[in-house]
């Protein structure tokens, strides 16, 4: 079982890093100030530019802290990724079946909150130059991953944070409160 699975995670860092290598060269142009060779690299053999590879940044429910944003944009910036914002929680109709007014209104209530809180991203994205677009699920977060990595097939890694609760139980233990990052990769 554990060399099936080494074998998985080998075959799969190979094909990522043949990635990485072209997306090292276009690296390089882009940080040599020559874009338009970025751009030539980007384009394909028929003409058709590339879909750009994309970051998903997990946010905690309705906001993405400051630690999480300058990683991602940082890491956006040096592969050329584009990032997708998601905004998770667990609000089924199937929660409120009685109240389907009250889930309704939560749903639009979250929605509203995620898409304020997500501004100050989206404005360090611009700024960086980084493609940048944002969605609202209503489903675990677990499940919001499955699905996103459905709907966008060049997702690569995945930015989140740890849960408040370890943070929480590290301060109790006298440790220095830290924000721990995850990356990992979808592909």
């Amino acid at each position: 079982m554990r060399a099936k699975i080494f074998g998985i995670l080998r075959n799969r860092m190979r094909k990522l890093m043949g990635r990485m290598d072209q997306y090292q060269e276009a690296i390089t142009f882009a940080e040599a100030g020559q874009p338009e060779h970025v751009k030539e690299w980007l384009m394909a053999d028929g003409g058709e530019e590339k879909t750009v590879a994309k970051l998903l940044v997990v946010g905690r429910e309705s906001t993405f802290s400051r630690e999480i944003i300058d990683y991602a944009l940082e890491m956006a910036q040096r592969m050329s990724y584009e990032i997708l914002a998601l905004n998770s929680v667990a609000l089924s109709c199937e929660t409120f079946n009685l109240f389907s007014l009250s889930c309704n209104k939560l749903c639009q209530e979250f929605r509203e909150i995620s898409e304020e809180n997500v501004m100050v991203f989206q404005e360090e994205a611009e700024k960086a130059g980084v493609p940048f677009s944002h969605t609202v699920k209503f489903v675990e977060p677990d499940e919001a991953l499955e699905e996103m990595k459905r709907e966008y097939k060049d997702i690569e890694f995945v930015i989140s944070e740890a849960e408040e609760e370890q943070v929480t139980r590290r301060v109790e233990e006298g440790e220095r409160v830290r924000q721990d990052i995850f990356v990992y990769t979808m592909v």
